[in-house]
This record gives structure tokens, sequence and C-alpha cells, in this order.
């Protein structure tokens, strides 16, 4: 019988939309295009079917992928704009899944600087996005994120009150929360919900890794509370919140 924070996945399953991945990563190539997002796909897949290695090696493939699309962010919208800050976001998540801490902070770093000012340019325009949060989920969701693994937990929590009418939910912001309250059961009923959720909606290791990212999440929870995971293959840190 399964964990309380366990989620049973089906190996054949897995390795037939590893197999389609790998197919159309394949097809892409032939055209000298590489799309990140079936990268990240096939990495979490082999890392789920225990090929850690493998995974490994296809989200380094997904992190240059995601490079190339800052540089075209930068091209045509400026450094100081909302996609490369979301972007370099989805960059730092990516070094999550590989253990590379430094780097992620490092994109983080760079990405908060630029919400931030994003988003008090923004309130003096009266821009849509500030005016209505709601609309720009992406924006709000990254950024908490961002702050959260920088460490800044309050900032993180701020940016979810800021986010007010979002019904879903921002899971860093939460986990910061939990952090700063030294909450461990408060954690480990959010894992449930993360478990219950991706059970629920049947998501796929993949599902949502641009914005909310359920799968992401449920690993770094897992983190936090000393639980084993894909995030202690390749960082052996101790945990923030123990729940044992």
């Amino acid at each position: 019988m399964a964990e309380w924070w366990e989620i049973k996945l089906n190996p054949k399953k897995l390795n037939k939309m590893l197999k389609e991945e790998l197919s159309r990563i394949e097809e892409d190539e032939q055209y000298g295009v590489m799309y990140d997002f079936r990268l990240i796909a096939a990495g979490r897949y082999y890392m789920y079917l225990g090929n850690f290695d493998e995974g490994k090696k296809y989200i380094l493939k997904a992190i240059e992928a995601k490079k190339k699309d800052i540089e075209e962010s930068i091209k045509e919208y400026g450094y100081e704009s909302r996609a490369v800050a979301t972007d370099k976001t989805r960059l730092a998540k990516m070094y999550r899944w590989i253990g590379e801490i430094e780097k992620l902070k490092q994109e983080c770093f760079e990405a908060v600087k630029i919400f931030r000012k994003v988003y008090e340019e923004g309130k003096k325009a009266d821009r849509t996005f500030v005016l209505r949060p709601e609309g720009s989920s992406y924006f709000y969701v990254l950024w908490a994120d961002a702050e959260y693994y920088l460490g800044n937990y309050q900032m993180a929590v701020d940016v979810k009150k800021v986010f007010a009418k979002n019904t879903t939910g921002i899971v860093s912001s939460a986990l910061a929360e939990y952090i700063l309250k030294n909450d461990a059961q408060a954690l480990k009923n959010q894992i449930k919900i993360l478990v219950e959720g991706i059970i629920e909606f049947r998501c796929e290791p993949d599902y949502d890794a641009n914005v909310y990212d359920p799968w992401h999440w449920y690993e770094e929870a897992k983190k936090i509370a000393g639980l084993p995971g894909i995030f202690s293959i390749f960082d052996p840190s101790p945990p923030i919140l123990p729940v044992c």
C-alpha cells in the first residue's frame, strides 16, 4: 500500500508517453528546433522511471532551449520585461530538478529584480496586469516562485496577497507561509492536497509546467518535509520542516 505522500505511476503508460515524446523531439531536431517543454517532459518521464542520469541529460537540453528563448525575448522586449522575468524563473525551476541550486538562485535573483521593477512601473501606469491580476496568473505565480527560491518567504506570501482573486492558489507562497510559521502539519496537509489533485485530475508529470506546475511543487514540498523524492537525488541538503 502506498504511503500517504506517494503517487503511484504506471510504468507502461510512462514508457509509452516517453516514447511518444522522444519521437516528437527527434522530429523537431530534423527541423533544427528544440522545444523546452518537450525536453522537460522527457526528462521528468525518465526520472519517474528511475533513470535519473538520462533524465538529467534531457533537463540540461531543456535548459539550453530555455536560454535561447530568453535571448529572443531580450531582443524583442528588452531585458527588463515580463517575458524575461517569467522565463528566467522557469529556467531556475529546471535547475531545481538537477540540483543546481546556485544557478537556480542566480536566475531567481535576476528575475526578482525585474518582477519588482515591472510591477512598480505597472502600478504607476495603471497597467492591466496590475489592475486585473487574475488575467496574468503566470506573472504572479512565477514571481512568487522566484521570491520563494531566494528565501524571501514573506515577499512570496505578499505576492499571493496581491493576487487575491486567484482561486487556484500559489503553492510556493503557501510553502513560504508554512516555513515562516514553522507549521509542519500545514505542510503535510499541502502535500496531501497536491497528491489528491494530481490523482483526481490525472496530471501527467509535465502538466502545466509553465505556470502552476503541480508535480514540481509536489517534489518541492516533499523535499522541505524530508520525504523521499526526486529533488533529493541531486540535492542532499537537509529538510527545512520535517513532517515525520
